[in-house]
């Protein structure tokens, strides 16, 4: 899902202003989604050169709470008695992540599997931030 940003910077013919005032007029939201889903590179290249960091220094710190994320789930990944569990039964390891990583879940689970990607990684950063679901206090 590529937003109208991304679509007109894909085009052939990009005006360098125009992209910069589609891009300064993209909420938060939106910017980061383009980092997400990895097409952000190409809308930094279509802009201006004075307006590159607009988009430069939010990707540096979406990169940044990405690396703390792998981090942490190497971390856990390397851990005894995560390694311990790992080895049992499918059905008590998903229970012991629940029980202790219920955050990293997903992520977890698809580093047991093999198949994390940063792709992966990117839309877990993504939705921690902008997730649908409301955290209440009890």
């Amino acid at each position: 899902m590529v937003n109208q940003v991304g679509r007109y910077a894909a085009s052939r013919e990009v005006d360098e202003l125009e992209l910069m005032k589609m891009v300064m007029e993209l909420p938060e939201k939106d910017k980061m989604l383009m980092w997400s889903q990895g097409y952000i590179d190409l809308v930094v290249e279509k802009l201006p050169e004075y307006a590159r960091d607009i988009l430069e220094n939010r990707k540096k710190k979406w990169e940044n709470t990405m690396a703390f994320y792998q981090d942490q789930i190497q971390e856990i990944l390397n851990d005894e008695e995560f390694k311990k569990q790992a080895m049992g039964e499918r059905k008590e390891f998903a229970l012991f992540v629940i029980e202790h990583y219920r955050e990293l879940q997903s992520l977890l689970f698809a580093a047991y599997d093999g198949k994390i990607t940063d792709e992966d990684i990117r839309r877990f950063v993504y939705r921690r931030r902008f997730g649908g679901r409301k955290k209440y206090l009890h």
